[in-house]
């Protein structure tokens, strides 16, 4: 029995992907969180075969919980499921330590398929991803690992201090970074990064649910 836990902030498709999955008889889900920061303990508490989780969440990004997960188990198997097919997201996932990546495009036929690669052992990548995950670049790429967390928490529309207490830094430190960030992106205000985020799909275009609460991750 393959024992799989749920990380999407969306009551709804938690439901559908537990229906999906739970129709194969070696397949189980063991647990469930709406937000990164919930699931962290609960993980751990459940220790699934393999965490499915959503890009987008209300506090950390898939990004950020990958890294987290791992540090406290470098053995978790992690598969991501979400709507950003393209841009330097998922070869970050993927560089972060996650085992898959699947488009949320796709049918259930292939997150199972995703969930049975992951748990014994190997790695998936949708084909729909195409040679894009290691050949296409976006500005985003110029950035060390240190600037994309910033550049991720500024499209958030985190604060200087915001910044600075998620990431461990001083305010100062988050000043300098969020400068260097800009520069290198060639961006002037928030609002320009927040488009070069949306046309390198670091963020869902503006009308397929620019709420978070509405958000498909």
């Amino acid at each position: 029995m393959i024992r799989v836990f749920l990380i999407d902030d969306h009551p709804l498709v938690r439901v559908g992907l537990k229906w999906v999955l739970e129709t194969h008889a070696d397949l189980s889900v063991v647990g469930e969180s709406s937000s990164g920061m919930d699931a962290l303990g609960a993980v751990e508490d459940c220790d699934p075969d393999v965490v499915l989780c959503d890009f987008h969440l209300p506090d950390w990004d898939g990004l950020e919980v990958t890294r987290r997960l791992l540090a406290k188990d470098p053995d978790r198997k992690i598969l991501i499921v979400s709507v950003v097919d393209g841009g330097p997201v998922p070869r970050r996932l993927l560089a972060a330590g996650a085992m898959g990546y699947v488009s949320k495009a796709r049918d259930g036929s292939v997150v199972v398929r995703a969930v049975r690669e992951v748990a014994a052992g190997r790695r998936f990548l949708d084909e729909i991803l195409g040679p894009r995950v290691l050949f296409e670049t976006t500005p985003f790429d110029r950035l060390s690992p240190r600037q994309l967390e910033v550049a991720r928490l500024m499209v958030q529309g985190k604060r200087n201090s915001e910044i600075a207490l998620e990431l461990g830094l001083t305010e100062s430190t988050a000043r300098t970074v969020r400068a260097k960030v800009m520069a290198k992106l060639g961006v002037h205000g928030d609002f320009a990064l927040a488009r070069l985020a949306m046309d390198c799909d670091l963020l869902p275009p503006m009308g397929s649910g620019t709420g978070r609460s509405n958000r498909g991750g």
